[in-house]
């Protein structure tokens, strides 16, 4: 026995009522069989990336919940001297792989 079906009514413009229309009949379904399939393909795919993703975010909701109990560190009052200032000068150089600022271009270089 089929399922019962019922109506969902969409507004689109006459182009892509068109385009729709004509992937269809390419299709050798009518429209509101397209639709339908199309529809189902879309939920399909969200569905598949939200079981993909559904570990971390179990890890993301966990790694909130255990950071919301901690403290913000205080923002810097004190200035950073040359040597701490070229160090993290370093470290973000590397973690981007950038050469150091003697190597770069000059701004507005290319």
């Amino acid at each position: 026995m089929a399922a019962r079906r019922s109506m969902i009514t969409i507004a689109a413009d006459a182009e892509t009522k068109e385009r729709v229309r004509s992937y269809a009949e390419a299709a050798g379904v009518d429209l509101s069989t397209y639709v339908s399939a199309a529809i189902s393909a879309a939920m399909d795919r969200d569905d598949l990336v939200a079981r993909a993703f559904a570990p971390l975010d179990v890890l993301i909701d966990e790694a909130e919940q255990r950071d919301a109990d901690l403290p913000w560190p205080q923002s810097g009052t004190e200035p950073i001297d040359r040597g701490e200032s070229e160090s993290i000068d370093q470290a973000l150089d590397d973690f981007f792989d950038t050469p150091p600022l003697d190597r770069r271009h000059p701004r507005g270089a290319a």
